[in-house]
């Protein structure tokens, strides 16, 4: 007999995973409104290009490092590990800018961005494996919205508040969001699909009891490494880069010490957040490999008339719609990847695989921040145009040589019909 709507296991996993990314789209937007000038005052501009820097850095250690220990002790177990590391990061964040110091301020974002980074691929591969095959997309799109969600509510916080007491609204709503998460996280269970290809059956089965899924998916045999792992890195640089570099660059490098700098995070994310929405329903319905492609086709040619009109982007009347609409493509370019990448690796290295695919976005986004430091405002969004130009390609390659995830049971077959997951469609 099937279960109707979602068990209280799913919704704790659900509601873990929602104020997560909400607090990653604050600690995020913490790095470039310092550098903008917004939190500290100005700062030279090598100390603004390395506040800048820091913080993707410590997030890519995250990322793979996390990654790789989820397949080895399993999702939840990473969750005390990573809390307790942008717990510690949030505290000396808050007091380091009360302070104005520079070098509290740096070692408090590598630790928040450590264990906020180092949450995404547990939580990616909990939502792909203790939820139905038919619904996936939709949790794991709506899901990862939030983020755009806590950055649109930071930087919209500091245009409201006085300045002085932006660090205890900081403080709170961080350890706010912490402790929801600690109160659902000990009420969520591990992966089931983890357990069993594990080899404990006993416990997985108990678990899979505790869930309401109606379809486990098609169990078929993977088709290969090397077309999902190259795609993916195409995707990905371009996505990451052209959402980091519009959204949070952009304005310490381009509009500094300007109102202009919270506006711009504050418009790009309600336009991320908006079209995040609109994605996960659109992608839960239909092909994953078509809708890869139009995302990024779509991104390209917002981009492009974007720099066409480059001249006038002071203006906030021509930037900002060009902008919020920029970052409804960009949030549907990362509804494709952020669905396709947990769903197109098995679970015995769901993990390792969504860390290593980020070593490439987040390195080139090192790369892309000391480079942009130089640019005009053309030369920042032409580079952006070739940035999703690089999507397109990714996407095309996925159309043309990939394989369709939506649907498949994320374990993949093992000796034919045997699923390691536990049974057939």
């Amino acid at each position: 007999m099937r279960k109707s709507g979602l068990s209280q296991a799913q919704w704790s996993i659900l509601v873990s995973a929602s104020a997560s990314m909400f607090l990653w789209g604050i600690i995020a937007s913490i790095g470039p409104l310092a550098a903008s000038g917004s939190l500290m005052g100005e700062l030279p501009a090598k100390l603004k290009t390395a506040i800048l820097l820091l913080g993707p850095a410590a997030l890519l250690v995250g990322d793979l490092s996390v990654g790789f220990m989820s397949d080895r002790y399993g999702r939840k177990k990473m969750f005390l590990w990573t809390m307790s590391s942008y717990g510690a990061g949030l505290l000396l964040i808050v007091v380091s800018t009360y302070v104005r110091s520079v070098l509290g301020l740096g070692v408090g974002l590598a630790l928040a961005e450590y264990g906020i980074g180092g949450e995404e691929a547990p939580t990616l591969s909990l939502l792909t494996e203790d939820f139905s095959a038919s619904s996936r997309a939709l949790y794991l799109v709506l899901v990862t919205d939030f983020s755009n969600a806590g950055a649109a509510f930071i930087s919209g916080l500091l245009l409201v508040v006085p300045s002085a007491g932006y660090s205890y609204y900081v403080l709170a709503s961080g350890f706010a969001l912490i402790a929801l998460m600690l109160y659902a996280r000990l009420r969520m269970p591990e992966s089931f699909r983890w357990l069993k290809q594990r080899g404990e059956r006993e416990e997985a089965s108990r678990l899979r009891s505790e869930l309401s899924i109606s379809d486990e998916g098609e169990p078929i045999a993977h088709p290969g490494w090397l077309v999902p792992l190259l795609a993916l890195a195409l995707m990905g640089v371009s996505q990451y880069l052209t959402y980091g570099l519009m959204s949070f660059v952009i304005g310490p490098y381009e509009f500094p010490s300007t109102v202009f700098d919270e506006e711009i995070i504050l418009f790009s994310n309600l336009g991320a957040a908006a079209g995040g929405v609109l994605a996960a329903y659109v992608i839960n319905a239909g092909q994953r490999k078509r809708f890869a492609a139009y995302s990024f086709i779509a991104g390209f040619i917002s981009t492009l008339l974007i720099l066409l009109l480059s001249a006038r982007l002071t203006d906030p009347l021509v930037f900002f719609p060009l902008l919020f609409f920029n970052m409804v493509m960009s949030e549907f370019a990362w509804a494709a990847r952020i669905t396709l990448e947990p769903e197109a690796f098995p679970t015995k290295v769901r993990g390792s695989a969504i860390g290593l695919i980020r070593v490439f976005p987040l390195v080139a986004y090192e790369i892309s921040i000391y480079y942009t430091s130089y640019f005009g405002i053309y030369q920042f969004v032409a580079y952006n145009l070739v940035l999703w130009g690089v999507g397109v390609l990714g996407a095309v390659l996925w159309l043309l040589m990939g394989f369709e995830t939506r649907g498949i049971n994320p374990d993949y077959a093992v000796g034919g019909s045997e699923v390691a997951g536990g049974g057939a469609k």
